[in-house]
């Protein structure tokens, strides 16, 4: 019986030691650290499975493989400053470098930060803990705080040392959306990219117009003459060298005014919108029909910039032509998933009934899902303008050629890490009035930047219905 009373008194203190550690750091441990414009929650504990888990409000949770030692981290993003980091991100000369080195320096005092808090509360913990058992003695409490800080910073050194950071390829989503690559890859891996694509991308598409210039005594290579040329984009994934794409095309050729079949954004986040405040730099009216990316935050914002125009079922006279369209079936929720083939369809069918019985019908109807572009009646509008494929296209059936202007954002941030990056795409298209005075489309250009930007390609397409020229292809 002594026997047993003396391993209790030399075995208690161990376990409540390791109690008092446990709890302290699992209920504690949280706290809030700014990162530039962002603050974040980080909290550790142990738990199983071992895995950092990041927090996204509203979207969800990414989970992580990062580690072995039955520790859970937790990351959770509490607020962004948009000001602030519009002022960082979107500034038109950016520092990229500067960035990043200040978010390393700033992600490395707060991991260092938190390791200290992390072995102060497993110290604290432990010493209280004995205390409550009943332990009065200092050199007591002061080595059992001592071995606490000790077993502490063993696990964070483990844990650091064993992080591996190839874990988010292997990522689990967990929450509103399926997906969010976008958000862990942001900076990292694309945000200097992004502004060595941006300066080559203004290079190459200030050049492509003198180079038209300097071609067209060659004949179909050169300029076609136009009455309206209308700048079609889509599908720029919340991508800001689109923007710069967009508006070098828009000062060098004569445009009168944009076209976007969509997709402004990837996941219609109040983040995300703020990059709709660049269509102002472009200084023409912006005619926008929403994608299945886009939600009703990013209708709402479009709303207050003066030149955007958002198109949803009546019609807009722009420049002599008749425009409309429709937004996507799911850009009033925050679920990028498209509809079904069967809603889609549907949808189709319920454009070609309404307009089929309007005797003066626009030129152009915009919609983003190619399914329900492709099931508009042939004859039923003289041009249908869409994107949602991320692949060029225009093809003519009957009286209607079909646009397609691909993904002038490259498909987003995520573009960077394919191995075979999408190209920046947008048509230009060409209308020139008809001996009965109405505008009719004469041609569409196609101009692809591939890679990050050493390249580009022209591919113009005439329409055969209107002229005898084929179709040429110019790649620099």
């Amino acid at each position: 019986m002594r026997q047993i009373t003396r391993d209790r008194r030399r075995h208690l203190p161990v376990l409540f030691l390791i109690l008092g550690l446990i709890l302290f750091v699992n209920l504690f441990s949280g706290t809030d650290y700014q990162l530039l414009s962002i603050v974040v929650n980080i909290k550790a504990g142990l738990g199983y499975p071992a895995q950092t888990n990041i927090v996204l409000p509203p979207i969800g949770r990414v989970m992580v493989p990062t580690h072995w030692l039955p520790v859970r981290l937790n990351v959770e993003l509490k607020s962004v400053d948009l000001s602030s980091l519009k002022g960082i991100v979107f500034a038109p000369s950016l520092d990229t470098e500067a960035v990043v080195d200040a978010m390393r320096e700033g992600a490395l005092r707060i991991l260092v930060l938190f390791a200290l808090k992390v072995v102060s509360l497993g110290t604290a913990g432990s010493v209280f803990f004995l205390y409550l058992w009943g332990e009065r003695r200092p050199k007591k409490l002061v080595r059992a705080g001592a071995s606490a800080a000790g077993i502490v910073l063993l696990l964070v050194l483990v844990v650091l040392y064993t992080y591996d950071v190839s874990g988010f390829e292997r990522l689990e989503y967990e929450g509103m959306i399926e997906a969010a690559p976008w958000v862990l890859n942001l900076v990292w891996d694309a945000l200097g990219q992004v502004e060595e694509l941006g300066e080559r991308v203004q290079v190459l598409a200030r050049n492509l117009y003198s180079l038209l210039e300097e071609l067209e005594t060659l004949g179909p290579l050169g300029l076609v003459q136009a009455d309206v040329l209308v700048l079609h984009v889509s599908d720029i994934h919340n991508n800001p060298v689109a923007y710069r794409f967009a508006k070098q095309v828009a000062d060098s050729f004569p445009v009168d005014f944009i076209m976007d079949t969509g997709d402004l954004t990837d996941w219609g986040t109040s983040l995300e919108v703020e990059i709709a405040g660049r269509i102002a730099d472009l200084k023409l009216p912006y005619l926008f029909v929403s994608g299945n990316h886009d939600s009703p935050e990013v209708m709402s914002k479009l709303a207050t910039i003066g030149n955007a125009v958002l198109i949803s079922g009546e019609e807009q006279t722009i420049k002599g032509l008749r425009v409309a369209g429709t937004g996507d079936l799911v850009a009033n929720t925050y679920l990028a998933t498209p509809a079904s083939l069967s809603e889609l369809q549907a949808y189709a069918d319920e454009i070609n009934k309404r307009w089929s019985e309007v005797e003066h019908r626009p030129d152009i109807f915009m919609v983003h899902n190619h399914r329900v572009a492709e099931a508009l009646e042939p004859g039923l509008f003289p041009v249908v303008a869409y994107g949602h494929t991320h692949l060029w296209g225009v093809q003519e059936r009957g009286q209607s050629v079909y646009s397609n202007a691909g993904t002038t954002g490259a498909a987003g941030i995520r573009g960077f890490q394919s191995r075979e990056p999408l190209p920046y795409s947008l048509s230009l298209l060409y209308f020139a009035l008809d001996q009965r005075g109405h505008l009719q489309l004469q041609a569409v250009d196609g101009v692809h930047v591939t890679g990050f930007g050493t390249s580009f390609s022209l591919h113009r397409t005439f329409i055969q219905s209107r002229n005898n020229e084929g179709d040429v292809e110019l790649d620099l």
